[in-house]
C-alpha cells in the first residue's frame, strides 16, 4: 500500500503535462512528494511497475524537458525547505521546490551571494537550475550553475539514495575523467539519471556595489567588436573594466525594449550592449573608466544608459527579460497554425563570434526567411537567435536554417547547447556535436543508473 496521493483527476494531471516550450506533453498520473523518503517510495513502485517518471520543477523548460511522456509527473513544488545557510563555510543546503529567485533573496538577506541568474530566475525553481546547469548574464563573470554545486543528495530510479561530493583533492588520475566528479555528471543531466532532493552550493561575498548599464552603437559589428576589445581587456593585469554582464540587444530587440523603457533609447542605435559593473572604488573614477573605453570603441557614448540606483538597476533587468517574453508570446499565437517560436542555443568562442553571424545571416537570406530577433550573452559567445514561424512551412524553412547554423558551430569549437539544454526538441542536433559512439556511451551511462529507462523518458536521447 503506498503512503503517497496518486493523483489521477485529468483536469488536474494535464495542467502540469507541458512547460514553456509548448511541447505537447500527456501523463496518467501527478504525485507531488514532500520528501526525500517519498521520493524514494515513488520511484521504487513506478520501477518495479516500469512506469515513467518525468521529474519536474516550475516547468520552464524552453526544450520540452519538463513536458511529461506519459506515466507519472513528479512535481517537486512541496518541497521547499532551505535546510542551511552557513556563513562561516559559506554554503547553502536547499531542496528544489523553491523559486531560484527567492532562494537568491534569503541569500542575499544573509548579507551573501549566489552567483548564478538565469534569465528565467523568477519562473524557475532552484531544482531546475540544478538540472539544467542554468546560467544567465553573470555568467559572463561568475560562470554556470555547475561551478557552484559542492553536494548533492540523489534517488535514482531504484529508490536508492546517492550522497555526492565533489572532491576536494587536487589531483587525481583514477578512472575517466568525467566520472572523477559524479556531482557532475547529475548537474545539467535533466532528469534522466536520478531525482536530485537536495544540494548544497557554494556561497560568495555580497558585492559591495555594482551599476548597470547599456551602450548603444550603429551597427551591430561596432558592437560585437567591442564585446571583443572587453574580452581582450580582461586578460591584461589591472583592466580598466571588469564587469559580470555582457549581453547584446540587436536592432530588433531594441524595438521591442523601446516603447516601454523610462531610458532613452537613441533611433539610430542598431545595437545594444548591457552590462554590469561591481566596484568598490569611487563611483565617478569607475564610471569614468568605462565612459573613456566606451568612447574608443565606437559607442554612441552621450546616450549611454548608467543604473546606479537599485530602481534603475530593476528596470534595466526588467527591459532583458522583457525581449524573451515578449517573443513567447507572439510565438503563441502561431502555435495552433504550426508555427511558434524557434530560438537557438549555440555558442562559439568570443573571437569567432563575427564569423559565425555573418554566416548565419549568409544563409537565413539565402533562405528568404524572415529575420530573426538576436539577444543574449554576446560576452560568452551566446546569442540566442529568435525566429517566429507563422506556420508549418515557415518553422520547416527555419530549423533548416537552425540545422545549418549548428552544423557549423561544431566545426568551429563551439556547442549546440549552452544553457537551455536538449529535453525532447533539440535531440536532433546532438550527431553534430557528438560522434555516435559517444553518444552511445552516454546512453549506456543512463541505462546502467536506470535499467528500466523509466526518468525522464525521451530526454536528450
Amino acid at each position: 500500500m503506498c503512503s503517497f496521493e496518486l493523483i489521477t483527476d485529468q483536469d488536474i494531471v494535464k495542467s502540469y503535462c507541458t512547460d514553456s516550450s509548448n511541447y505537447p506533453g500527456y501523463a496518467d498520473a501527478l504525485v507531488r512528494p514532500k520528501s526525500t523518503s517519498e521520493v524514494v517510495e515513488i520511484l521504487k513502485e513506478a520501477n518495479s511497475k516500469k512506469i515513467s517518471i518525468t521529474p519536474i520543477g516550475n516547468r520552464s523548460s524552453l526544450t520540452g524537458s519538463a513536458a511529461a511522456d506519459g506515466g507519472w509527473i513528479l512535481d517537486t513544488s512541496q518541497m521547499t525547505k532551505i535546510i542551511e545557510i552557513n556563513h562561516k563555510e559559506k554554503f547553502a543546503l536547499a531542496e528544489p521546490g523553491m523559486m531560484l529567485s527567492d532562494f537568491k533573496k534569503k541569500i542575499l538577506d544573509e548579507g551573501l551571494f549566489y552567483a548564478p541568474d538565469p534569465t528565467s530566475e523568477k519562473e524557475c525553481f532552484f531544482g531546475g537550475s540544478i538540472a539544467t546547469n542554468a546560467s544567465g548574464s553573470r555568467t559572463f563573470k561568475y560562470g554556470s550553475t555547475k561551478k557552484y554545486v559542492r553536494a548533492l543528495e540523489v534517488v535514482l530510479a531504484s529508490g536508492e539514495i546517492l550522497n555526492l561530493r565533489r572532491p576536494e583533492i587536487e589531483k587525481n588520475t583514477f578512472g575517466y575523467l568525467p566520472f572523477q566528479s559524479m556531482v557532475d555528471l547529475f548537474v545539467g543531466s535533466e532528469g534522466t539519471l536520478g531525482v536530485i532532493t537536495k544540494t548544497e552550493v557554494e556561497l560568495l561575498d555580497k558585492p559591495e556595489n555594482f551599476f548597470g548599464g547599456m551602450a548603444f552603437f550603429k551597427t551591430l559589428n561596432e558592437a560585437l567588436d567591442f564585446v571583443i576589445a572587453v574580452r581582450k581587456e580582461l586578460l591584461k593585469s589591472g583592466p580598466l573594466i571588469t564587469p559580470r554582464a555582457c549581453e547584446l540587444f540587436d536592432n530588433y530587440a531594441l524595438d521591442i525594449i523601446r516603447p516601454d523603457s523610462p531610458f532613452k533609447i537613441p533611433q539610430n542605435a542598431l545595437a545594444g550592449i548591457f552590462f554590469e559593473q561591481e566596484y568598490s572604488l569611487d563611483f565617478e573614477k569607475i564610471l569614468e573608466r568605462w565612459l573613456e573605453f566606451l568612447g574608443k570603441n565606437n559607442a554612441i557614448v552621450d546616450d549611454t544608459i548608467v543604473a546606479e540606483k537599485p530602481k534603475q538597476q530593476d528596470e534595466l533587468r526588467r527591459l532583458r527579460h522583457k525581449v524573451p517574453s515578449t517573443l513567447f508570446e507572439e510565438g503563441g499565437l502561431y502555435v495552433n497554425n504550426g508555427g511558434g517560436k524557434i530560438s537557438t542555443d549555440w555558442s562559439v568562442p568570443i573571437f569567432r563570434i563575427h564569423e559565425i553571424i555573418d554566416y548565419a545571416k549568409k544563409i537565413s537570406d539565402e533562405a528568404k526567411i524572415q529575420e530573426p530577433v538576436i539577444y543574449g550573452h554576446i560576452g560568452n559567445g551566446h546569442p540566442h537567435y529568435n525566429f517566429i514561424a507563422k506556420n508549418a512551412e515557415e518553422k520547416k524553412q527555419i530549423l533548416q536554417v537552425v540545422h545549418s547554423t549548428c552544423k557549423k558551430v561544431t566545426t568551429m569549437g563551439g556547442t549546440i547547447a549552452a544553457e537551455h539544454g536538449i529535453g525532447k526538441i533539440k535531440k536532433d542536433f546532438v550527431k553534430y556535436q557528438y560522434p555516435k559512439q559517444l553518444i552511445e556511451a552516454m546512453r549506456a551511462v543512463k541505462i546502467s543508473l536506470d535499467p528500466n529507462n523509466i526518468l525522464a523518458p525521451n530526454n536528450i536521447f
